[in-house]
């Protein structure tokens, strides 16, 4: 039976980079079920954030034990849901934009370590549809100078009618401009990366891929403060195996 669980190794790898793969975490038909519900609940085929709240199966998604179990011997900490983020990066689609290298702390403002994101993918993300690149260590500079602008508009139900460029366009530091990094995921793999490691994604232009269908499970550590956001309204999720630590959000 497979382990999910982070072993030295693991977490010594994401210390010293940034990331780290956990490697066929859920099956091709768990995979295809989601992208079928994501389908099924969201209208708009660009980027749709907390579809936790449309979807008790992405609601039981974020608590899944062999996700928090990763999660959490990863960090060697307890880590509470705090929300989601699907990416639908339909091919040569005018509305999806990929995204401008950024840290995703900016959107969170919490402590420097407390925020992880999982991204859970359920297509492959190879080179030609736009596949995730990182500047490994660079998460070790903690917030680095950017050009803050808006990159999503949303309706009034808080749903995303209109992506720009996604990210807050981190100026990218001279000593890490050549050790930008392709990392090509496949179906069912999960990529933990740091809040603060710089990353983006390029536009989906395969002629064979359709789509590219990822969900960013967002995660807190047990007891540290986050910003809830203006939309997204970030918010403590139940686990269900034991009670978070209640605390003020920033």
């Amino acid at each position: 039976m497979k382990k999910y669980i982070c072993d030295d190794n693991d977490r010594k790898f994401y210390k010293k980079n940034g990331y780290f793969v956990a490697k066929s975490v859920l099956t091709e038909k768990e995979c295809n079920d989601y992208i079928k519900e994501a389908h099924k609940v969201c209208k708009i085929e660009t980027v749709t954030s907390n579809i936790y709240r449309r979807s008790n199966k992405y609601l039981k998604l974020l608590r899944d034990k062999r996700i928090l179990s990763l999660a959490d011997s990863l960090l060697q900490w307890r880590v509470i849901p705090i929300g989601d983020i699907f990416f639908f990066s339909k091919s040569k689609n005018d509305k999806e934009s990929g995204s401008v290298p950024h840290q995703d702390n900016y959107a969170q403002r919490a402590e420097y370590g407390a925020f992880m994101a999982a991204g859970l993918y359920l297509d492959d993300a190879v080179e030609d549809n736009g596949a995730l690149r990182v500047y490994p260590g660079s998460h070790k500079l903690g917030e680095v100078k950017s050009d803050p602008k808006p990159n999503w508009v949303y309706d009034k139900k808080g749903r995303i009618i209109k992506a720009n460029p996604i990210g807050n366009n981190t100026i990218i530091p001279k000593k890490f401009k050549k050790k930008e990094r392709i990392v090509e995921l496949h179906k069912g793999d999960l990529l933990f990366f740091h809040a603060h490691l710089i990353h983006y994604a390029k536009k989906n232009m395969s002629d064979t891929r359709k789509y590219r269908h990822a969900v960013y499970l967002k995660y807190i550590k047990n007891g540290f403060a986050f910003w809830p956001g203006w939309t997204e309204k970030r918010e403590l999720i139940e686990r269900g195996d034991f009670n978070p630590k209640i605390i003020k959000t920033n």
